[in-house]
């Protein structure tokens, strides 16, 4: 794969990932039923969820881990790909891609989080949990942020484009 594919291949990921990220965050994630209750919830329904029940920083973890930081990679790529070719701020931008490199696997545990909760959140009559098109979206986003930074390697920002 050549150099310039890597980063047009970065670039619509990243664009794709900042607009699946509206309705990973707005559509349901799950269905809980508890005691016959019926309640579709959002990630930030889920961090609202846990702050009523008094679980503060539970729900700061969920919010930072869930809302934030899969906004803010994709913003960080962004501006990567923003200054790809120029001699701008190399070394931050290095420094970044690592940061989003290390922190790129561990996106997915909500995901994995969410599918342990459906599977063992079947209480019968008591409670249950059913996954929803938000979880998808969602995995998606992460999938577009996690494959935007592996595409795009380090060496890049330091190779000057050809015009």
């Amino acid at each position: 794969m050549t150099n310039a594919t890597r980063v047009e291949l970065s670039r619509a990921l990243v664009v794709a990932g900042l607009i699946l990220y509206i309705p990973a965050n707005t559509l349901p994630v799950m269905i809980m039923t508890v005691a016959g209750e019926v309640e579709p919830l959002t990630v930030m329904g889920g961090v609202q969820e846990l702050f009523d029940s008094g679980l503060v920083g539970v729900a700061g973890v969920v919010f930072v881990a869930s809302v934030m930081i899969p906004f803010l990679k994709l913003i960080s790529m962004s501006w990567i790909l923003l200054l790809h070719g120029s001699g701008e701020m190399q070394r931050e931008r290095t420094t970044l891609l690592r940061i989003l490199h290390q922190i790129g696997t561990w996106s997915m545990i909500d995901i994995f989080l969410l599918g342990v909760l459906v599977a063992v959140g079947q209480l019968g009559v008591l409670a249950s949990v059913q996954a929803q098109a938000g979880g998808l979206f969602f995995a998606a986003v992460l999938l577009c942020s996690l494959f935007a930074a592996e595409f795009y390697e380090g060496k890049l920002i330091w190779q000057p484009t050809t015009a």
